[in-house]
């Protein structure tokens, strides 16, 4: 998963655990599912269509009542249609493996590997793909199937001080390098190492809770054959939730804001012959994306319980000035609206499933600056269960 997409999910297994009610810490819980999300575009993008499918996996174990073990793995198939012609990218994708101990009843310390399980090195078509799909606005769980070898540490802290909660946490992501390409050998790509920093903050009035956070991010240079290729600008994420009981549930209603701030790219120039004239520095785009959403509870009969889903996404692309890198008046801004929710339902032998299915309408920049109209569908399943 891509730093761009880890604010919005915090991985397959995360998904999967928050699902339903944690069951007790004696359990082992194990939860899979089957995820389409597909759009297709209107005249003016380039792209005509683009989809993934993808049939995550989740285990966690819990080996002591402070100790807890996860894992998490998927299969992903991407596809999409451009000018005419079918891109695929599928295939296994990086397995996640993290081992979370609770020091203290206010200190949680966690260390994960990310295995490289997913081809890292793609040709030309299915880079077309990885690209498209990267998107941060149409939202793609995964974009990237093999990221190489990475280790990930963090601790977070909690504690009350009066009325409030109070967490802060930091995590530092090690990453190894890799090959990302099938046409060129022996190139060796070494990805920014991430750290992150988050303050936390919550207070209960009644039956409702009001949850704040915000969170700092920054990336070392990413580097190809030794050479700095691209400085990603830091990131800020601001977040906030309200939840309340009501009726049949949980209301809840969530805005988030990610502000990525403009970076530095080193380019090849070519001649007219094609010839390399060296590289220089440019600037790369700065990005705001924004969401606010609603989740809900309402009972429909019979001991079940509709949660419907509905949010807003919004995002805004600067263009790099002085960078010589046109970017079409902000291409890639735009806005999606997706409504729809699930239906939480007990299967045979004590199973808990839950289908789930949204509609999405938006529109999105092209090269030219137009707004281009998408429609999108989003159908899971998921299923979970503990022994």
């Amino acid at each position: 998963m891509t730093s761009g997409q880890a604010w919005w999910t915090a991985g397959w297994l995360a998904s999967l655990a928050l699902a339903v009610p944690t069951p007790a810490a004696a359990q082992t819980t194990i939860g899979g599912a089957v995820d389409y999300l597909g759009y297709s575009f209107d005249e003016g993008l380039g792209a005509d269509a683009a989809r993934l499918l993808m049939i995550p996996i989740g285990v966690r174990i819990p080996a002591t009542d402070a100790l807890t073990f996860d894992l998490s793995g998927a299969w992903a198939q991407g596809r999409v249609e451009l000018d005419g012609t079918e891109y695929e990218l599928s295939g296994l994708v990086d397995t996640g493996v993290r081992a979370a101990f609770q020091a203290t009843p206010w200190g949680l310390v966690t260390l994960g590997v990310n295995i490289p399980t997913g081809a890292s090195e793609l040709d030309s078509g299915e880079a077309v793909v990885a690209s498209i799909l990267s998107s941060d606005l149409l939202g793609f769980r995964e974009t990237t199937w093999g990221q190489g070898l990475a280790f990930t540490s963090s601790v977070a802290l909690a504690r009350s001080v009066g009325s409030f909660g109070i967490g802060l946490a930091a995590a530092y992501a090690l990453r190894g390098s890799f090959n990302p390409s099938a046409e060129q050998a022996d190139l060796e790509y070494q990805p920014g190492n991430e750290a992150r920093v988050r303050l936390g903050l919550d207070r209960n009035f009644g039956n409702s809770t009001l949850t704040l956070g915000a969170t700092f991010i920054s990336y070392a240079d990413d580097q190809a054959d030794g050479r700095n290729l691209f400085k990603a600008g830091n990131r800020l994420r601001f977040d906030a939730t309200y939840a309340w009981r009501m009726a049949a549930g949980v209301w809840s209603v969530y805005a988030a804001d990610l502000l990525r701030q403009t970076g530095d790219g080193t380019i090849e120039v070519l001649d007219s012959q094609g010839v390399s004239q060296g590289f220089t520095e440019v600037e790369t785009p700065g990005q705001n994306l924004a969401l606010v959403g609603l989740i809900g509870a309402i009972g429909v009969g019979g001991g079940y319980v509709f949660r419907p889903h509905v949010d807003f996404k919004l995002q805004t692309r600067e263009d790099a000035a002085g960078s010589g890198v046109p970017t079409g008046g902000g291409s890639g801004s735009g806005w999606i609206v997706a409504a729809g929710g699930d239906l939480p339902v007990r299967i045979l032998g004590g199973h808990d499933f839950f289908p789930k299915a949204r509609a999405l309408l938006g529109s999105i920049k092209g090269s030219n600056g137009e707004g281009v109209d998408l429609f999108g569908m989003e159908l899971i399943g998921t299923v979970r269960t503990a022994f």
